[in-house]
């Protein structure tokens, strides 16, 4: 083949390769990036990306560590999914930007997630025996803790530092159905049992009062009863609680939590989203010594879930943000579902999936099948999905088990763990 005009050059012969030469004297390597350039590369990042980010090198990393407590006060909570046949493996997903992340975690079979605590996982073992551990891991940092399982039975433990020349912690578990706390550091053998049996004698309703949660707030340790009632856990005292002359609320429920956040302590009496009922925010005010009704968050989102996961993200700091303030979001039941409720507003409270999607089933022969929650076809059908934004989502399955219950992870508290005071 000739080239048509006045050109002769055969198409057919080999042309010569000239190599190109890349001057790469100007380049300079990643790490030596302007600190003012990485500053606007992370502002693009989500926590998770931030940490990846923050693995590329030795300069990266040493940003990342320096500034890793504000990046993540900025990062809305992120929901995590994590199955009780996990084997290795949990998935982090952002309610808001419709980004989900899996995450590789060790040593899964066999345990279940209890709670959350510090922003560390607490994991036990399904089949209790002699030598079961109660298994702390931070998804953020990897660090880990491990505990004997306490003597008596709980249903909630909560994670502090001691103000120690070592770093040292201590876990302390509760039960609402036992009398009891117990506490162990991790320098101790053995824990230590507070039976508070004798504790409430003499009132109508002794045999019906208990500790329902714990909090560290301004270096000390708080318990809240059923009853609404405040107390101070000294690990240092044979009293080990004192109760606060409070006046109470008379909030008769399991359904109370403790909450430290800023410079307040706050108590939130919450209700399942089924239940048609508005949650109750109290704050402790310290001079008066009674509760008060918070009427507005201001830039600040409530979020509750189960397993301890509840806090307050500023909405205001968040990238790109559009999200109502001043509401509270709550995932409840059914566990692929969450409520949106802004104070000052009526109900009903606004419902949402929690990773919004249409399933399109290729197997359905007479009519296209779009399932809105689970598809019956799942075992052997092609899904495609799709979000409400036109954006593919990632491939999370959302647990048919009904004890899977999905809760809040709120990147901030990965930072760094509550600290006692020695008195």
């Amino acid at each position: 083949m000739v080239l048509q005009g006045s050109s002769d050059i055969n198409l057919r012969r080999p042309r010569n390769k000239k190599k190109r030469l890349v001057d790469n004297s100007n380049l300079r390597p990643w790490s030596e990036l302007p600190e003012a350039l990485v500053h606007l590369i992370t502002k693009q990042l989500g926590a998770i990306d931030y940490l990846m980010f923050g693995c590329v090198c030795k300069g990266w990393r040493s940003y990342v560590v320096v500034h890793r407590q504000e990046f993540m006060a900025s990062q809305p909570p992120l929901v995590v999914f994590l199955s009780t046949l996990a084997k290795k493996s949990c998935h982090f997903y952002s309610i808001f930007d419709h980004r989900a992340y899996k995450a590789t975690l060790p040593n899964l079979i066999g345990k279940s997630c209890y709670s959350l605590t510090c922003g560390y996982l607490v994991m036990e073992d399904r089949k209790k025996m002699g030598h079961s551990q109660i298994w702390l891991l931070n998804p953020f940092t990897r660090h880990e803790l491990h505990f004997s399982c306490p003597p008596n039975r709980y249903t909630s433990v909560i994670l502090a530092s001691l103000a120690t020349p070592l770093r040292e912690f201590v876990i302390i578990a509760n039960s609402c159905r036992y009398p009891s706390l117990q506490f162990c550091r991790s320098s101790d053998v053995n824990w230590t049992v507070y039976d508070y049996n004798d504790k409430f004698k003499g009132g109508a309703t002794d045999d019906r009062r208990w500790f329902v949660d714990l909090v560290v707030f301004k270096g000390k340790i708080y318990v809240l009863t059923n009853l609404g009632e405040i107390g101070v856990l000294n690990l240092n005292s044979h009293s080990y609680v004192t109760l606060l002359e409070v006046k109470s609320i008379k909030a008769w429920s399991k359904s109370i939590e403790l909450l430290a956040f800023d410079d307040q302590l706050l108590m939130i009496h919450r209700f399942e989203p089924g239940e048609q009922r508005e949650n109750l925010v109290f704050a402790l005010d310290f001079l008066k010594m009674e509760w008060v009704k918070m009427q507005n968050f201001g830039d600040q989102a409530l979020f509750l879930g189960h397993r301890k996961s509840l806090g307050f993200s500023n909405i205001t700091k968040w990238r790109d943000s559009r999200k109502s303030l001043n509401c509270i979001y709550n995932l409840g039941i059914p566990t692929d579902k969450y409520t949106i409720h802004c104070l000052g507003e009526r109900y009903p409270q606004s419902t949402f999936q929690i990773i919004p999607r249409r399933r399109r089933c290729m197997n359905r022969m007479d009519d296209v099948c779009y399932c809105d929650d689970y598809c019956h076809y799942d075992d052997d059908c092609d899904l495609d999905d799709y979000s409400y934004f036109g954006v593919p989502l990632c491939k999370i399955s959302i647990p048919e088990d009904p004890t899977d219950v999905q809760f809040w992870y709120f990147p901030h508290l990965s930072c760094n763990v509550d600290v006692l005071s020695d008195d």
